[in-house]
């Protein structure tokens, strides 16, 4: 299923969809069919411009998040383990010295900070190697020591390469799949993650982070095309499509509760 989503992703990326309409557009032009040239071009722009603006962010990202606002920890109630997926630390660059750390590495902040919490005794961190030789789930657990986590309470699942093989191996690493666990990723993501996990048969309460839908007004006016509002729709889009995938495929029941729901 991860080769499928992300193929099927390329086809709804803002990105990768531009660029196919603007090809479609020179080959048009090529053609001498300057109105259909003209109608891709249009095409191409709008795919580009909008998720890029703040209200495309809200349009796309906002639907998936708010059904997982962030809560505090004493909000939250105990489990038996935090579960932290990964996503959050790259590989080293050609001259750096430690992983990367990206916009979703707030997820090894929050988990170490459930786990100082005394929200759970242990911290399954779940990621394998999709570049380099090492794996997302060691350069998390290294994080979480350097967060004061010690090493005897983190367990490191190094196999998956994608959510459902994120909750397949923690069950089959915890042996049991009736924990109850604190899955800690990021809102748009937890919907889609929260819905393998349960199927594998853990109780979850989502403890989201990475929330991106801005609160405050910006100094940028909101429909300035940025950077930072197409990666999150670009985000988000991958979510609605990975969701839409597996539950086709069967792979789980919809999930209907939302996070305060599971909290309470």
């Amino acid at each position: 299923m991860f080769t499928l989503t992300k193929v099927l992703s390329l086809f709804f990326y803002p990105l990768s969809l531009g660029v196919f309409l603007i090809g479609l557009s020179l080959l048009g032009q090529l053609r001498g069919n300057r109105a259909a040239a003209g109608l891709y071009t249009f095409f191409a722009l709008m795919v580009l411009y909008y998720p890029s603006t703040e209200f495309g962010v809200d349009a796309i990202a906002k639907p998936l998040e708010a059904r997982y606002p962030a809560f505090s920890p004493e909000e939250l109630p105990d489990g038996d383990t935090i579960v932290v997926l990964g996503g959050g630390i790259g590989a080293e660059g050609v001259y750096g010295r430690w992983g990367d750390l990206n916009h979703a590495s707030d997820r090894v902040v929050s988990a170490a900070e459930l786990w100082h919490a005394k929200k759970a005794p242990k911290i399954i961190v779940s990621g394998g190697s999709t570049q380099g030789p090492i794996s997302e789930a060691s350069r998390m657990a290294e994080l979480l020591e350097r967060l004061g986590v010690p090493a005897a309470a983190i367990s490191l699942e190094q196999k998956s390469l994608d959510t459902e093989g994120n909750a397949r191996e923690v069950a089959a690493l915890t042996n049991t799949g009736s924990q109850h666990i604190l899955l800690v990723t990021s809102s748009v993501h937890m919907r889609r993650a929260a819905a393998h996990f349960t199927a594998q048969g853990f109780r979850v309460t989502a403890a989201p982070t990475d929330h991106r839908v801005p609160r405050y007004p910006d100094a940028v006016p909101g429909w300035m095309p940025r950077i930072k509002h197409l990666d999150a729709s670009t985000a988000a889009i991958h979510e609605w499509v990975g969701y839409w995938v597996a539950k086709q495929l069967g792979r789980f029941e919809p999930v209907v509760a939302d996070s305060s729901e599971a909290s309470a």
